[in-house]
Parts: C-alpha cells; sequence; structure tokens
C-alpha cells in the first residue's frame, strides 16, 4: 500500500560521473586492509586502499604491482609515473623512489629490492630497509634480480659493454660474490630450487645458449653446452626458452631446438596442402612456435639427459616436481575441425623412458584432462564419465558410471565432446577427488568405491561450487601445459563454497569441513564474486553487483558471521530509478520450459505501454546480475539503463538450441518469449526493437527474416552468409571458422557438406528477400573474428531489395569497438536508431534506403 520514496528523473548529463568497474587486487594476510582499483570514463583508473573493518583510507593515482608486505604493515606499488610508492599502514607515513619499473619484496618481507631505470644514467637496483624506509644498497648496471626464498640475498645480473656477470649480494653483510660471468652475451632466467641452494640459469653469447646450473651448497658450477647436446642429440642445440628446476634441485627441464635448416624459400608464398592436419597459417605456426621445439630432462649431479617430447610424441603436460610427463602427439587425429585435439594419452617415465597408454582418442580441452597435484593420479573426462587413472598400478577406473548422476553439461546443447560440470581438484592427501554435478558437489575415492555427496543443492535448486580463493592460495599450475593443472584444498581448515540460486538468481556463499555440515553465511540479491580471504581464515572480502546496484565492496567477518560495506561505487546514482525486474516462464512448442529477466522502465507507470528492447545471445537472462551504469562507452553500443532510463523495458530472453538448427532455435525460444512479454499488456506489440553482438548480431538477422515481430534491429558484427563465413579463416588464431560452425556455438554437428538444406536454411542471406525490418548493421573492418565483409554482403543485398538498412563501418576497429569517440557514435547511433522507429511514428517500415 505505501509507495517508495520518489525519485528523481534522470538525465544523461550525469553519465561521464560514474566509474564503469571496480575490481578487488589484494587482502593484506592479517585481513586488515584490502586495495582495489575503480575505473572512470577517458580510461582514467583510481586505486584505493582501504581498511576492512575502520575509516582509514587511501586514494592513489592509477598503479601496477600492489602488494601488501609480508607483516601486512606495509602496502607498496609503482604509480603509471614510474614512482614506486610505500606507505606505513600504522603510521600512514609514506616513502617514494623515482624512476622504479619494478620491484619484489624478500622471503621475510625486511627487505625490497627495486630496479631503477633513471634515463640516461643506466639500470641499477636499489636495495630498501623497509623498517628504515632507506636505500641500503644500490647495484649499478643490474637489470635482472631474485631474492633468495628465505635469505637476505639478491641474485643479480649485471651487464656491461664488456661482460656479463651473476653476483650474489648478501645484503646485512654488504658482501658481493660473483658466480659467473661471461665476456658479453646476457643471463636469463633465473630460478631456484624450493629452499633456494640450487639454481638454474640460461647465458648466451652470439645466439648460442648455455645451460647454468649453480649449487650453494657445494660452490659448483655446472654447465650444459651444444657440444655436449650434440654428442646426445644430433642436430639439436639449446634454445632460447626457459628453464625450470625441481624443488629439490636434482632435475631440470628445457627445451632443445632442432638445428634443421628451413626450405630455403627466397620468395614470400605460404603454400597450402590438403594434406596437412591443418590449414597453412596453422601449421605454420606450429612448425615456427612448437614443432621445432623438445622438451629435455638434465640430471645435473649425474649428468644424465633424457627427452621427453620426440617426433613421435610431440606435446607434454607435466609438472617439474613429478618423475613422469604425460606425451601426445597433437596431430594424430586431425583435422577434426575442434578447438582442442584428440589424442592417445601416454604416461612417460623421465629416467627409464617408459611409455604407458593412460587412454586413447581423448579429447583434450580445459578441463578434460588434469594430473593431480602430488602426480598420483590423472583424471580424464571421456563420453559422459569420470575416469581416474592409478599412476603406479597402472589401472583405469570409471568412478562416476554407477553414481546415478549427470555430471556433463547439458544446459548449453553443444555437439561433439560433451563437456564436464567441473573437476575443480583434490582434497589433501588426495584421498578424494572433488566432481561436480548441474547442482552438487561430490566427493570421489580414486577407485570409485566411495562417493560422497556433501551438499543438497539439487533438493534447494542451489547450485554448489567450491572457491579457488585465488588470493590466499592460488592455483596450482603445472610447469608445462596449464590446461592439465588441478588444486588441492584443505578441508580441515574449512572449504568456501559459492552458491547461485536458480530460482531467484541470488548469489553468496557458505562453509563447509569434513567434521561439520555445510554453514551458510549468505545469500542475497544480485552477484557475489572476486573473494579473498586472509591468511587466518577470519576475514574475506568481495564485490557485489546487480543491474540496479552499483558495484560495492564488502568485508564478512567468519567469526562473527557479520558483513559491513567497505566502498559504495556511484553512491549519488543509487538516488535515481534505475527500474525494476521480474521473470517470465515461457515455453515452446516441444515443453521446453525457459525464462527470461523483464527490466521495466524506471518511474514505471502502468497506465502507458512501452516500447520493449530485446538483448540476445544465447542464456541472458543471468545478466540482470551484472551492473553498467549509464553510459555511451560501450564495447557494442548496447547499455541497459540508457534504455530502461529513457521509457523503454529490456527483455534478456533465454535461448535454447536444437542441434542443426541454430538460427530457428533462437527464433523460436525469442519469439515465444516476447510473446509471453506481450500477454502481459505492458508492452506496444508495434514498437518492439531486437538488438545483439557477434553470435547475437547473427540471431538478430536471422530471426528479422523469418518474422515481422519487430519493428527494428540492430546486427553487430554479425555473421550474415553462413555457408560463406563456413568457409572462412580466423585469422588471429589460424583456425579455419569450420570448427564454430561443426563444434562450437553455431551448433550444426556435422559438416557443411553433409547436411547444405539446414546450412542454407539458418543462413539469413538465404531469405533476405524476406526481410521487412529496418536493419541497423555495424561493423570494424580490421575484425578477423567475423570479417566485416559479412555485414558488408547484407548491406549490399537488402540496398539491391530497397530495405530500409544502414551499415556503420569503423575503421581500424576490430570485432569489438575500443575506441571511446567510436563507442559514443555506435552508442549514439544504436539509440536513435531505436527512438526514430520505436517513438517517432513517421518512421515507418519500407522507407527508402538512405545513405
Amino acid at each position: 500500500m505505501a509507495q517508495s520514496p520518489h525519485k528523481s528523473p534522470y538525465s544523461s548529463g550525469l553519465d561521464s560521473l560514474w566509474s564503469s568497474d571496480t575490481n578487488i587486487l589484494k587482502i593484506s594476510k592479517n585481513g586488515k586492509w584490502i586495495a582495489f582499483s575503480e575505473i572512470f570514463p577517458n580510461d582514467k583508473k583510481n586505486l584505493l586502499v582501504k581498511e576492512t573493518q575502520g575509516e582509514k583510507q587511501f586514494l592513489l593515482p592509477e598503479s601496477d604491482w600492489v602488494d601488501f608486505s609480508v607483516n601486512s604493515s606495509l602496502f607498496t606499488c609503482i604509480s603509471k609515473e614510474k614512482e614506486l610508492l610505500i606507505i606505513d599502514l600504522h603510521s600512514l607515513e609514506e616513502v617514494r623512489y623515482s624512476h622504479i619499473i619494478s620491484y619484489s619484496h624478500s622471503g621475510n618481507g625486511t627487505y625490497i629490492a627495486a630496479q631503477r631505470e633513471e634515463p640516461g644514467k643506466g639500470k641499477e637496483v636499489l636495495v630498501i630497509d623497509l623498517k628504515s624506509k632507506s636505500v641500503v644498497h644500490t647495484l649499478k648496471n643490474t637489470s635482472k634480480y631474485l631474492w633468495h626464498p628465505s635469505r637476505h640475498v639478491l641474485y643479480a645480473t649485471r651487464e656491461t659493454p664488456e661482460r656479463s656477470q651473476l653476483i650474489r649480494f648478501e645484503v646485512d653483510k654488504e658482501l658481493t660474490q660473483y658466480l659467473f660471468q661471461k665476456s658479453k652475451g646476457t643471463i636469463e632466467h633465473l630460478e631456484f630450487s624450493e629452499t633456494g641452494e640450487e639454481m638454474v640459469f640460461l647465458s648466451s653469447h652470439n645466439g648460442v645458449q648455455q645451460l647454468n646450473y649453480y649449487n650453494h651448497l657445494t660452490g659448483t658450477l655446472k654447465v650444459l653446452a651444444d657440444t655436449l647436446i650434440q654428442k646426445r642429440f644430433k642436430n639439436f642445440r639449446l634454445s632460447a626458452l626457459k628453464p625450470f628446476i625441481s624443488a629439490d634441485g636434482k632435475k631440470i627441464i628445457f627445451y632443445l631446438q632442432s638445428m634443421i635448416p628451413k626450405d630455403g624459400k627466397i620468395h614470400d608464398a605460404e603454400v597450402w596442402d590438403t594434406a596437412d592436419p591443418w590449414i597453412g597459417p596453422r601449421m605454420t605456426m606450429y612448425r615456427e612456435q612448437k614443432a621445432q621445439y623438445f622438451l629435455t630432462v638434465w640430471y645435473p649431479e649425474s649428468g644424465a639427459l633424457r627427452e621427453i617430447e620426440t617426433k613421435e610424441l610431440h606435446t607434454s603436460a607435466m609438472s617439474i616436481n613429478h618423475d613422469f610427463a604425460v606425451v601426445y602427439d597433437q596431430l594424430q587425429y586431425e583435422p577434426l575441425y575442434k578447438y582442442f585435439p584428440n589424442v592417445d594419452l601416454y604416461l612417460k617415465n623421465l629416467k627409464t623412458g617408459e611409455l604407458r597408454l593412460i587412454c586413447e582418442n581423448q579429447y583434450t580441452g580445459g578441463n578434460y584432462v588434469t594430473i593431480s597435484p602430488t602426480g598420483k593420479y590423472i583424471t580424464y573426462f571421456k563420453g559422459t564419465d569420470w575416469w581416474v587413472y592409478n599412476v603406479k598400478t597402472d589401472e583405469n577406473v570409471n568412478i562416476t558410471k554407477e553414481s546415478h548422476q549427470i555430471f556433463y553439461n547439458s544446459e548449453h546443447q553443444l555437439p561433439g565432446d560433451a563437456f564436464p560440470y567441473g573437476n575443480p581438484g583434490w582434497l589433501q592427501n588426495e584421498e578424494y577427488l572433488a566432481l561436480y554435478d548441474q547442482f552438487d558437489i561430490w566427493l570421489m575415492s580414486p577407485d570409485g568405491k566411495i562417493k560422497k555427496r556433501i551438499t543438497r543443492g539439487r533438493e534447494e535448486n542451489i547450485r554448489y561450487r567450491i572457491n579457488r580463493d585465488d588470493g590466499r592460495k592460488p592455483f596450482n599450475f603445472l610447469t608445462i601445459n596449464h590446461n592439465f593443472s588441478s588444486s588441492t584444498f584443505a578441508s580441515d581448515n574449512g572449504i568456501l563454497l559459492e552458491l547461485f540460486d536458480y530460482k531467484s538468481y541470488k548469489t553468496g556463499f557458505a562453509y563447509w569441513n569434513e567434521n561439520s555440515e555445510i554453514q551458510p553465511l549468505l545469500l542475497e540479491n544480485g552477484k557475489i564474486d572476486q573473494v579473498h580471504i586472509d591468511q587466518d581464515s577470519r576475514v574475506l572480502v568481495y564485490r557485489h553487483q546487480r543491474f540496479d546496484q552499483p558495484i560495492s565492496i564488502h568485508s564478512y567477518d567468519l567469526k562473527k558471521k557479520t558483513k559491513r560495506i567497505i566502498h559504495q561505487t556511484n553512491k549519488e546514482l543509487m538516488d535515481y530509478d534505475l527500474g525494476t525486474s521480474e521473470f517470465i516462464e515461457y515455453g515452446l512448442e516441444d515443453g521446453t520450459s525457459l525464462r527470461g529477466s523483464l527490466i521495466y522502465p524506471a518511474n514505471y507507470d502502468s497506465n502507458k505501454k512501452y516500447p520493449l528492447i530485446v538483448e540476445i545471445y544465447e542464456k541472458e537472462s543471468r545478466d540482470i546480475n551484472n551492473f553498467e551504469p549509464p553510459s555511451n562507452l560501450s564495447y557494442d553500443g548496447f547499455n541497459l539503463l540508457k534504455f530502461t532510463l529513457n521509457d523503454y523495458f529490456v527483455l534478456y530472453p533465454d535461448i535454447f538450441y536444437t542441434i542443426g538448427e541454430p538460427g530457428v532455435s533462437a527464433l523460436k525460444s525469442v519469439s515465444a518469449a516476447v510473446e509471453k512479454v506481450l500477454e502481459t499488456g505492458l508492452v506496444d506489440k508495434k514498437r518492439i526493437g531486437l538488438i545483439g553482438h557477434s553470435f547475437g548480431g547473427y540471431e538478430t538477422a536471422f530471426i528479422i527474416t523469418q518474422t515481422d515481430l519487430f519493428a527494428v534491429a540492430v546486427a553487430g558484427a554479425p555473421i550474415t552468409d553462413v555457408v560463406n563465413y563456413y568457409h572462412q579463416v580466423h585469422w588471429d588464431s589460424k583456425y579455419e571458422q569450420m570448427w564454430r560452425l561443426e563444434n562450437q556455438q553455431f551448433r550444426f554437428g556435422n559438416s557443411f557438406y553433409k547436411m547444405k538444406d539446414a546450412f542454407f536454411r539458418n543462413s539469413p542471406l538465404q531469405h533476405v528477400e524476406k526481410i521487412e525490418t529496418p536493419l541497423l548493421l555495424w561493423t570494424g573492418n580490421t575484425d578477423t573474428n567475423v570479417n566485416w565483409s559479412q555485414s558488408v554482403q547484407m548491406f549490399l543485398a537488402l540496398k539491391r531489395l530497397k530495405k530500409k538498412a544502414k551499415l556503420i563501418l569503423y575503421d581500424k576497429e576490430g570485432h569489438a569497438i575500443n575506441k571511446a569517440e567510436n563507442q559514443t557514435h555506435l552508442s549514439e547511433t544504436i539509440f536513435q536508431w531505436m527512438e526514430n522507429h520505436l517513438k517517432n511514428n513517421q518512421i515507418e517500415k519500407g522507407f527508402p534506403v538512405s545513405d
């Protein structure tokens, strides 16, 4: 009965005031301070350092290298003006050092090493005592540097016209020791073992590389040079790629480079051959970036050399701390027209060279294959199940076969390899592997005998996922091939879980450990993300937003179960009515149920009927959890609040896809969603606009060839001729676009040559004569993702047919618009296009082509 307080009408003149994004960067180890950035128009970026439980704060200009000291007493960063700033968080005093391009804290946080590069004076490294905030030593003519992991010892390279040197500087004693020197040349890629007693580095002179291993305990330097390499590996030499050393310091892996001469061509021709697994440019990239390099292992104590990658099995995934590598031939089954290849996976013993087959014809996309952190197990998703390979016993076990749950993601209706919901990693000691189904988290023993569902998301209609807590425990990347990486979670200290409510789209988090039930902590309207936790799991910070709630930063006390707002962006914007939203439920003829988010105009008047903008891509309904301030600065020209603040409804519908019918699927779902909205009587059926970008641009272009439901449309960087696009190349990645149409977003599921009718049926240009809706096309003339000729072809067809259309072609812009002046032009043009056709009655369909 009571009405909400009246809010002021919004004016577009305020747009330039609002920040567009805010991101949490760091939390101090004691949880008392947080650093985050806030981005404003014209690329202005503020850095804020604030107390999580108090009122103290620092507002700083845009900076990089943001960090807190080990004991949380100091904050450090480097400004855009190359000034190192050190702030004492107790006294609030600050010290600045100019011309600094990088810095690094010593292991226990007593010192900082900072590289200074002053014009005309060369490079030097400053050693700064963090207690006194003063420079205690300067290492002249030094560039690359590295702290010992636990001691006050700094290693640095000194390079002069006469020689290159590696020095060891004991800070407390101010003692300099020369470990290595060579006439001229360079020293690169310094890396320590875990204790810091062993190190590896690469030196070079006139393009000839030398691998060096130094043992501080024995004071010995061992060298691996090309002369020794070529005795063991004919026609190979050391490459300049980074080497790695194991935690125990006993093993080094590095890359050999083939010395086989190139074809010696004296022309600029690139030869494409149908007999090759991939097209010409991709083969060229493969030969230059991969085929000539071979991963190899060196054991310095014995001098043994072993090949890891070979010509037959030329790709690997491994941790330097394991005694094996997973090796395969990524060309084996090509061409398959997928983004990642299918391969036979082998386990290779680094010392003996023994090969064991793990599995055959395995897809290698991200999250399909992982190596456990200890190296005990290899997991892989094959068919619709998770398998575990036991490295010790050489056994494969299907651990999900008898679980009676679905572990593949059916929500996106993609063809080809079933995509798993996820495998986040292992509990400590690798007693259990964590797996996801649509709702829940499962723990399964690697032998498949124990299966435990630790959440009840299916009953609650809530999705549970493990938060990686990247701020405190960085992801455990493999040394080689990050796609095969896994992680470990310590359940005894509790694991933070992320929650998503499928019914309300609320998000939040809960806590779980093995000795207790799930402890709900927070569940709120909008999106919660960027969670960081302090070292002792007492305080976490997170970001919150919703389309009508500007981004805010909060802290949460895990002991007291209380939250506190740290920072509210765009606070003044909250004085204005930004609209409300509701879900609409609609169905398809086959019984499929779908959902859309309908956003109401600001200051909605129930006595009026409004125009409607339908923004489409795939599953758009959850976009109500994203905030963007009203602005003309947008990469695709669409801004939700720009329309809701100007008397428009906006609809975000979800689309259900049938394999082989991408356009028809979009038509059915979008039409059903719009018809459901029209049933409410809120919208004028003659004033509905459709807009989409990229794949959404394709869907827009297709839909208006099949229906007159929309009075106006905008298609950004669209695919308009599906058959032509199928035969094009994505030049940045060097992939043919066939994979995208057969096995990815377009969901055809097979070759054009086996289903031509479906390709033609779902191609907008094939039906262009039917278009009666005025269409605005836009694209950039350097777009390599969707060639800009796709927009030109559609425009030429519409012009020849005397249809109502315009094309905006942006010079030196790609798939998205990046220049602020072009973003403004695009946004204003799209908005005015909608205004002219949805609000100005004098504009009618069929108006002669202009421009």
